[in-house]
C-alpha cells in the first residue's frame, strides 16, 4: 500500500511471516559454505543437456564443488537484533525456475502465484546472530538434518527452528545432488568466490548412463547415486562444522552470501573449557522422506574410506521413503572399535581426506560406538501404504527390536513435516497442531523422554476403515480416529 508522509509518497510492503517459533531460546540462522577441493564427480550418471553442466565437466550430473548447510541455533539477541530471514532461496528467479521444473508447470504460470511469497515471506529468526552461551547444559547438542525431494535448507525451518529453540544446533543440508529446488555452487579460487552454474531439480528424464548393466543392481539408479552424493555432503558438512567450532585456522568457510557473522561465538569455550557445541559424541541425525532414506543409508553402511564415522547416538526419521534402498535392508552397521589417535594423521592439510579426518582426533576413541537409537514418525498416508509400511516395520525392528518406535500421526500427509502446510494464506487449521506434535515427539525422543511425552497425547490402536473408492477402482482407506491422534507400533 501507499503511505504519504510530509508530501512524500513511499511504498510499504507486507511482511509475511511463518508461525512464531515456540521454545526457550530465540533462534539464529546462518548459512555456511565450504569448498570441495579438488572437486570430484560422484557416480556415473550423465546429463543429457550440456547447458546444465559445467563447461569443464560437460557430462557429469553429480559434481561435488561446494557444500552448503544452514545452521539453526540458540541465539544471543537484544532489542536491536534484526528479525526475519527470506524463506525462498535467493536469487528468486532460480527458485521459481526450480519449482517449475519440480512441479512440471510453466514458470510463467507460477510467477504471479509465487512471487508474493518469494519476495516477502520470512522465517521468524535472527540472521547471523551470535551463538548463545549455554548455561544449564554446558554444551549445545548437534543435530544434522537431511531434506526430501523438492526440499531445501529452509523448507523445514519450522521443524529445525523448533529443535533450535529447545537448545540444539541443527545443521540443515542444502543437498546439491539434483533433489533440491535450486542452488548455485560457487567457485573458490585463492580465497575468493564466484558464481557457478544454476542447479535445478534433476529428473530421471534429464540423465543417462553409458553402461546400463553397471546400474542394474540399484532399485532406483539415479536415487542410488544421489544417496552416495549425500553421504559425501553430510560427512564434509560435519567435518567443516567441527573444524569451525575447534577454531581451525586452515578451514575455508564463509556465509553463502558473504555477509559477516560472529565467528568467535562459534569457536569460544564456555564453562570447564568446553566448546559451546558438543560435536565429539552423541550427534543426532534426522531427515524427511528421501532425507529419512539418506539417514538410514548412512547408518547402515561403512563410511566412505576418506571419512571417519560420525558418532551418532540417536536418529529421528520422518516419513522415510524406502524404495531407493536395496532389499533386504537396511540394517545397522556395526562399527569396529575406532582407531587410536596415533593412526589418524596430521590435520591442517588442504586435501579433502585430511580435512574430513581431522576433527576425529579430539574425539573419545577408546570405546566401541554403540548402535544408534531410532524413532520413526510416519504420516497417515505412508502408514496406509501397505507394502511400504510392512517393510518399514522390519527395518525399524533391526534397530528397536522391542517395538514402540514407529509413531503414526492421524490426519497427517507426507508434506505435513515441512513448512508448506503452514505457509501464510494457504495455511490449514490442523497443519500447525500436527507439525507441533511432530516436533514435540522428535524433541522428546532426542532428549530421552519419549515415554513421558506419550502420556500427554491421545493415542489409539491401529484401525482402518473404507471410506470410498479411488480412481483406479481400489478401496480408499483411512485410519480411525481424530486428527493428531498417535498410533504406536
Amino acid at each position: 500500500m501507499f503511505v504519504q508522509r510530509r508530501n512524500i509518497i513511499t511504498l510499504s510492503y507486507p511482511r509475511l511471516f511463518l508461525p512464531t517459533i515456540q521454545g526457550r531460546f530465540p533462534v539464529g540462522v546462518t548459512t555456511f559454505t565450504t569448498p570441495v577441493q579438488p572437486l570430484r564427480s560422484v557416480g556415473s550418471v550423465k546429463l543429457k543437456n550440456f547447458r546444465r553442466a559445467r563447461q569443464d565437466y560437460p557430462e557429469h550430473a553429480l559434481l561435488l564443488e561446494e557444500v552448503a548447510f544452514t545452521a539453526y541455533y540458540p541465539a544471543e539477541v537484544d532489542a536491536s537484533s534484526k528479525n526475519g530471514i527470506p524463506w525462498f532461496i535467493r536469487p528468486i528467479r532460480d527458485t521459481l525456475n526450480g519449482f517449475s521444473t519440480f512441479i512440471g508447470i510453466s514458470k510463467w504460470l507460477l510467477w504471479p502465484v509465487l512471487y508474493i511469497f518469494a519476495a516477502f515471506l520470512k522465517i521468524p529468526a535472527y540472521p547471523n546472530a551470535p551463538l548463545l552461551i549455554p548455561k544449564e547444559t554446558l554444551q549445545w547438542p548437534l543435530v544434522i538434518f537431511s531434506h526430501g525431494l523438492g526440499g531445501s535448507r529452509t523448507a523445514y525451518s519450522q521443524f529445525c527452528s523448533g529443535l533450535a529453540a529447545s537448545g540444539k544446533v541443527v545443521l540443515a543440508l542444502e543437498h546439491r545432488d539434483g533433489t533440491g529446488i535450486a542452488c548455485r555452487p560457487r567457485l573458490w579460487n585463492q580465497g575468493s568466490q564466484s558464481d557457478s552454474r544454476m542447479l535445478l531439480y534433476l529428473r530421471e528424464s534429464d540423465v543417462h548412463w553409458d553402461d546400463d548393466d553397471a546400474i542394474s543392481v540399484h532399485p532406483l539408479p539415479l536415487r542410488g547415486q544421489q544417496l552416495e552424493f549425500r553421504h559425501h555432503e553430510i560427512h564434509i558438512a560435519y567435518s567443516a562444522f567441527c573444524r569451525l567450532v575447534a577454531n581451525d585456522s586452515a578451514l575455508q568457510i564463509d556465509t553463502i552470501d558473504g555477509t559477516p557473522y560472529p565467528k568467535q561465538s562459534w569457536a569460544a569455550s564456555g564453562d570447564l573449557g568446553l566448546k559451546r557445541v558438543r560435536y565429539e559424541n552423541r550427534v543426532m541425525l534426522t531427515g524427511h522422506s528421501f532425507g529419512g532414506c539418506t539417514v538410514l543409508s548412512l547408518l547402515s553402511r561403512i563410511p566412505l574410506e576418506e571419512y571417519m564415522r560420525i558418532p551418532v547416538e540417536r536418529a529421528v526419521i520422518l516419513d522415510p521413503w524406502l524404495e531407493p534402498l536395496a532389499i533386504p535392508g537396511p540394517v545397522p552397521f556395526e562399527f569396529p572399535s575406532p582407531p587410536t589417535s596415533d593412526s589418524i594423521g596430521e590435520s591442517g592439510s588442504s586435501s579433502l581426506e585430511a580435512a574430513t579426518v581431522a576433527p576425529v582426533a579430539s574425539m573419545d576413541l577408546d570405546t566401541k560406538l554403540p548402535r544408534p537409537r531410532m524413532l520413526v514418525i510416519n504420516s497417515e498416508a505412508f502408514t496406509l501404504w501397505k507394502e511400504h509400511y510392512a517393510r518399514l516395520q522390519k527395518v525399524v525392528a533391526e534397530w528397536e527390536p522391542q517395538g514402540g518406535h514407529i509413531l503414526t500421526i492421524l490426519g497427517s500427509a507426507h508434506v505435513s513435516f515441512s513448512d508448506f502446510p503452514v505457509l501464510p494464506i494457504i495455511r490449514k487449521r490442523t497443519a500447525r497442531p500436527v507439525l507441533d506434535t511432530i516436533t514435540n515427539l522428535s524433541l522428546s525422543f532426542l532428549d530421552d523422554r519419549l515415554s513421558e511425552a506419550i502420556q500427554t497425547i491421545p493415542t489409539r490402536t491401529m484401525e482402518i476403515e473404507i471410506v470410498g473408492v479411488k480412481k483406479d477402482g481400489k478401496p480408499k482407506r483411512k485410519l480411525v480416529g481424530n486428527v493428531g491422534d498417535v498410533i504406536i507400533q
